[in-house]
């Protein structure tokens, strides 16, 4: 006796320990699969009549390890001769539960050693490894410090039956699609001669699966090989014995089933790679295709009183396809209630999407379609389980009313509303197109809302730790059921949620993704490029409205630096204001090139305005530094009128030749700025660090201002901690 174990996808186990029953053979599941006690006959019998289990998995050895050294010594000494010679080819693979500390990769390398050593030892040959395609399999599983040594009887995964050669998109393994008709009964609905219907059958996955269980024929037969093929321990006879009796099984089968197997396919090409795939299994004599739409598809006069119905529609994953998908799902159900009589098994990601079919499901089970979690949803066709689809939809919308109006949910609703009409009257006269409309009025539901002219972006701030993660949740989901409700005149691909916390280093200026979504925005009289989608911030910091509107008045005929630039909006309203000259300083590329565009977008180009691509803290360092050496005379002509430097609170960029940290270095700062500006200059310094705290020397030096209060927007006044802001000017200027 001998022990196996099948593995299985999450949640298939149950239906192999069926299958393995009605073979004789008692097993036993686990997280992982299954296992059983018996002979090569028994092994043989689930390789070839599983059609839910993956890999049918013989134990070699059983043990507990010190560590990799000692799992080493123990399988040098393991007897591999009995299943391999040494001019086998092999693959090892490792999989670990609670043993972090193992590296897998490393642990196989170990494993493989044992291998080479045992056979250096006995023959003095050398089996080699092979990845693609080796004689033999073997898999390791290290529990804590427990392991187990397996032979892969199977060499590719079972799903592979081998009749397939092509495949639709995003087909439905056939493991799945065998545990699909088990859950609805097929096996015994084919016995009593039912007809089954594919109504999406794409390339036939469930189609074939069905009539193969029909007919009785078992999956493993089609199989071009098998792990065991090259293994010292496989016995041919009994490998034959049990082919045979398949193959009896299967011609008696051929001639039982009187049932017919439809498949409704719109896509020509894939009722012919469905009809191929089927006549290479033997089972295209039952079937039968139309090539149109479901919809269209009528009750054949001869179909069975009672049969079975199952099929995978699309399901939506990606943006935007739930709303696309609805009618499809709509004319789903109301084709299915000409089949009264009929049971019907539908696999769906979105149960929102199944209640669309305006059918009442008896039986809800989850299952898992790769990583993604489904539910294959039973009905009856029965009129008692028809759905009046518009009072369906009235209650639910009502129900949907109700659950995010509670728990506080109203008094978002009351605030957000207010806010709208407020703010809404406050931008109009003040010719705002972008601003704060919503700033943590309530404490309980903590995101701040801007509004760029026809667009949203909800930036909810990470809950506290002390905060109940999934109370947290549940007000995230109503604000973003409730705002899209306020701003219902807003399209609802122009609404988007960021998350706000402390960035790291360059996560407070780096893009998310390469993509870009732009459009245009205008502030006082300037226009500016904006992406609410692609990058962390949106191009334009609206706390900073007030600001770079005192830029603009002070710009004329001055030579304007910007430090820190960003999206150089500050270098914008000092063009505008008639700057003479515009330097935008910044160490990424990306926003440099946004800066540059945004000068395009505004008619402003010419030798005047320089963007310099540098780590703005070593490139103020070397400036003052050449502004010093320089003679009395020339340093007036290199020095800055009035400059503007907004500093990140911290950041860490591998581009940066050190670490700042605001607090720590803002006395170095704008001592180096302050070299470079002129006796009657001004420095405007900004910071957005909530607890800053200008260092008291500074002001013994300068003349400093605090202008924080004067210079905070009205839609900000919230928040008065969210930035600060300083006028510096030299003594005696």
């Amino acid at each position: 006796m001998s022990s196996f174990f099948i593995t299985c996808a999450q949640g298939l186990a149950p239906y192999v320990i069926d299958e393995l029953a009605a073979l004789g053979i008692e097993s036993t599941s686990d997280a992982t699969g299954v296992r059983f006690e018996g002979g090569l006959k028994e092994a043989y019998q689930a390789l070839l009549w599983t059609r839910c289990g993956s890999r049918v998995l013989l134990q070699l050895k059983a043990g507990s390890m010190k560590d990799l050294d000692d799992l080493h010594r123990q399988l040098s000494g393991f007897p591999w001769s009995t299943h391999m010679s040494d001019q086998s080819t092999f693959v090892i693979q490792v999989t670990t539960k609670r043993a972090q500390h193992i590296h897998t990769q490393y642990a196989a390398q170990r494993v493989k050693d044992a291998i080479v050593d045992y056979f250096d030892m006995t023959t003095g040959g050398r089996p080699s490894v092979e990845k693609t395609d080796p004689d033999l399999r073997f898999y390791v599983h290290i529990q804590d410090t427990a392991y187990t040594l397996y032979l892969d009887l199977s060499g590719e995964p079972l799903h592979k039956r081998g009749f397939r050669t092509e495949q639709g998109v995003a087909p439905i393994k056939e493991n799945l699609a065998a545990a699909l008709l088990y859950r609805s009964k097929w096996p015994e609905k084919a016995k009593e001669h039912q007809d089954f219907i594919d109504p999406l059958c794409g390339a036939g996955t469930i189609l074939i699966e069905a009539a193969l269980m029909a007919r009785d024929i078992a999956p493993g037969l089609f199989r071009r090989g098998f792990g065991f093929e090259n293994w010292r321990g496989h016995n041919e006879h009994t490998w034959g014995e049990c082919v045979k009796i398949a193959k009896h099984r299967a011609e008696v089968g051929a001639n039982t089933y009187q049932g017919k197997l439809y498949g409704v396919e719109r896509n020509a090409r894939m009722i012919g790679i469905t009809k191929a795939n089927a006549d290479r299994a033997g089972v295209l004599k039952n079937m039968s295709f139309a090539h149109q739409m479901f919809e269209h598809f009528k009750k054949p006069a001869d179909m069975s009183e009672k049969g079975l119905i199952v099929t995978n529609p699309p399901y939506g994953e990606r943006l935007g396809e739930k709303e696309e998908l609805k009618p499809t799902y709509i004319a789903l159900g109301d084709w299915l209630r000409a089949y009264e009589g009929y049971e019907a098994g539908i696999i769906t990601s979105d149960v929102e999407l199944g209640k669309q079919m305006g059918l009442r499901a008896r039986k809800v089970n989850k299952f898992y379609n790769g990583a993604l979690e489904c539910v294959y949803l039973q009905f009856a066709i029965e009129p008692q389980y028809f759905v009046d689809r518009k009072a369906a939809e009235e209650r639910q919308e009502k129900r949907d009313h109700d659950e995010i109006m509670s728990e506080g949910g109203i008094d978002f609703f009351n605030r957000l509303t207010k806010n709208r009409k407020k703010w809404e009257k406050w931008a109009k006269q003040n010719h705002v197109m972008c601003y704060r409309t919503y700033d943590s009025d309530l404490p309980e539901f903590n995101v701040a809302i801007d509004r760029y002219d026809q667009s949203l972006v909800i930036y909810e701030y990470k809950a506290p730790k002390s905060i109940d993660p999934e109370k947290a949740a549940k007000r995230l989901e109503k604000i973003k059921a409730i705002v899209p409700i306020v701003f219902s005149d807003l399209k609802p691909e122009n609404i988007h949620f960021k998350l706000r916390e402390r960035k790291k280093g360059t996560e407070q200026y780096e893009k998310e993704n390469a993509q870009g979504d732009f459009f245009a925005v205008e502030e006082n009289g300037s226009k500016f490029w904006v992406n609410l989608v692609n990058y962390l911030d949106t191009g334009l910091f609206l706390d900073h409205r007030n600001v770079r509107k005192m830029i603009q008045e002070k710009a004329k005929n001055t030579n304007f630096l910007n430090l820190f630039a960003y999206t150089g909006s500050a270098s914008i309203f000092a063009a505008a204001g008639g700057a003479k000259a515009v330097t935008t300083v910044d160490m990424s590329k990306t926003y440099l090139k946004w800066a540059e565009n945004n000068f395009a977008l505004n008619g402003f180009n010419g030798k005047a305005y320089q963007f310099i691509q540098k780590d703005v803290l070593e490139w103020l360092t070397q400036t003052a530094a050449h502004i010093e050496a320089l003679p009395l005379m020339k340093k007036r002509d290199a020095r800055y009128d009035l400059i503007f430097m907004d500093p990140p609170s911290f950041s860490n960029s591998k581009r940066m030749s050190d670490v700042l940290d605001i607090q720590r270095d803002h006395i170095r700062l704008i001592n180096d700025a302050m070299t470079l500006l002129t006796k009657e200059g001004l420095l405007i310094f900004s910071t957005n660090l909530r607890n800053f705290k200008m260092d008291p020397t500074l002001f013994e030096v300068y003349d400093i201002q605090d202008v924080s209060r004067e210079t905070l927007p009205m839609d900000f006044a919230r928040d008065p901690k969210i930035r600060q802001c300083y006028l510096i000017r030299h003594k005696n200027a």
